[in-house]
């Protein structure tokens, strides 16, 4: 798993759940207001967060933070 970590840049001995998310390097903007504009940007992101293997984490995260945006393949609406 090391060479495969350190192929994609990853510092195995300080790994984060960020660092296994599909999503990662993406456009943050397409998370927000991007997706509730454009259905087929919203598709598409469904579809990656639906087959990442942190989407669990990644939600919780995004509930614990009080965040808005999809965490995890879901929408959250702060406040």
């Amino acid at each position: 798993m090391s060479n495969i970590l350190n192929k994609l840049g990853i510092d195995s001995n300080n790994i984060r759940w960020q660092d296994l998310a599909l999503c990662l390097g993406m456009d943050t903007n397409l998370f927000f207001d991007k997706y509730e504009s454009d259905i087929n940007i919203a598709t598409s992101i469904d579809e990656a967060c639906l087959s990442c293997p942190v989407m669990k984490i990644c939600h919780e995260t995004g509930v614990a933070n009080n965040d808005y945006g999809v965490w995890g393949g879901i929408y959250l609406n702060s406040g």
